[in-house]
């Protein structure tokens, strides 16, 4: 049924399709595409099994819903049940979609992005490779009694990562990508953003004042110690993903979008210092050709961040162009990345600004690395009369709102007046 005063309020049942047969050859599961719904409209839907619940469409390109005039996501990564484990706990329970449970009727999310190991098929230790191994996985999760309260309003848009395979995954489509990724496939890519193509799981989506790609990091990627972090020819995206990613950027969005949001499930700073080679920091070349088709976009006054996972902790980074350069200082980009939803926190210090050999300067803004359980709340909103975007990040901490942190995008000519501003959100 329609929430908004505009749209006519159709109370009638309509089918929106159905299955025939479910069976093992999809682990029983289906997805269903329901069409001709209106955007920022709230619907109840009902299926054969009893089940009901209700959910809101998305805002059209470039609008805000006026009930609550912003747009908001959340994001995190990493999920291990009953962890820390307590043997009164139930074994599949998740205490960080009880924090996540607690904060949705207040937040009013759109969605939740997550960004990877869904499962963790090697931790603490592996017990098959095989498709039914990681089928597994993924109904243990599905199956915990706190997972009803993050999803039956609250959709889930995912990326994949390593331990949705194994432990920095870097050997393409290797043994056992082939097995991870049918599950994932089923539970995930099925349900996410139309993909590319039916053989890869990067996308492209814009909702409301954002456009969103969602990379896939570990299926094209060179190998982590292949090459020297410079070397041009070394890839984390291969050549298709990088040029569709170009592309997305250089695109010129629809009036009213106001920002570009790329998805990464590894930190694209080089400021993680353990393991660093796994991230971005390994993949430096790419890496600059991407920071530089990024602050082409801020130029021109549209703001771009990145929302990344991966390191059990939260920071926050901020990438100036490179000074006397072309770019203004408002054309800065922003990474928020954080994580876990559920799982342990680094018991040492691994973020930490270096003096950079690349001629890109990486600020640290907040980095806070204690909490089992970290998820952020992404509220974009329009500035005056809509000619700026407003970005809010919130970050949760074991359920507790723990910092907040505000971006405006650039105005185009504003130049260095802004700079500072654009650098530390002011």
């Amino acid at each position: 049924m329609p929430d908004n005063e505009e749209a006519p309020v159709v109370d009638a049942w309509k089918s929106a399709g159905q299955f025939y047969w479910l069976s093992n050859d999809t682990d029983f599961t289906g997805s269903l595409t329901i069409s001709n719904l209106l955007p920022t409209s709230r619907y109840q839907y009902s299926v054969s099994n009893n089940h009901t619940g209700f959910f809101i469409t998305a805002p059209g390109a470039g609008e805000i819903a006026t009930t609550t005039g912003k747009f908001t996501f959340l994001a995190s990564s990493c999920i291990k049940a009953n962890f820390p484990y307590s043997p009164l706990s139930h074994p599949l329970s998740v205490h960080g979609f009880q924090h996540v449970a607690k904060w949705i009727p207040s937040l009013h999310a759109s969605f939740m992005l997550f960004l990877g190991d869904f499962i963790y098929i090697d931790v603490p230790r592996r017990f098959g490779s095989d498709v039914e191994s990681y089928r597994q996985q993924y109904r243990q999760v599905y199956a915990s009694g706190d997972f009803p309260a993050v999803s039956n309003s609250l959709p889930w848009i995912h990326v994949i990562d390593d331990h949705d395979i194994a432990n920095d995954w870097d050997q393409g489509l290797a043994d056992p990508y082939q097995a991870a990724i049918e599950p994932w496939n089923l539970y995930h890519k099925s349900v996410n953003p139309p993909s590319a193509s039916n053989s890869t799981s990067y996308a492209t989506f814009t909702q409301g004042p954002a456009s969103f790609f969602l990379l896939d990091t570990r299926r094209y990627r060179s190998p982590t110690h292949s090459l020297a972090p410079a070397a041009q020819e070394k890839t984390m995206l291969g050549p298709t993903q990088l040029s569709s990613l170009l592309s997305f950027l250089s695109h010129r969005d629809p009036t009213g979008v106001k920002w570009k949001i790329i998805v990464s499930s590894v930190p694209f700073t080089r400021n993680w210092r353990i393991n660093a080679a796994d991230t971005w920091a390994g993949y430096l070349h790419e890496r600059n050709l991407i920071l530089e088709a990024m602050w082409d976009v801020s130029a021109r006054g549209v703001g771009v961040v990145i929302i990344s996972g991966d390191r059990h902790e939260f920071g926050a980074t901020a990438f100036p162009p490179p000074k006397g350069g072309k770019w203004p200082l408002s054309a800065t980009v922003h990474e928020f990345s954080c994580s876990p939803l559920n799982q342990f926190y680094m018991p040492m210090r691994s973020y930490w600004e270096a003096d950079s050999d690349n001629e890109v300067d990486e600020v640290c803004i907040k980095y806070i690395p204690d909490g089992n359980s970290k998820f952020g709340a992404v509220e974009l909103e329009k500035v005056g009369r809509g000619e700026q975007g407003l970005l809010r990040y919130r970050l949760f901490v074991d359920g507790i709102e723990s910092w907040q942190h505000v971006l405006t995008t650039p105005l185009v000519g504003e130049g260095e007046r802004k700079g500072r501003e654009a650098l530390w959100g002011e």
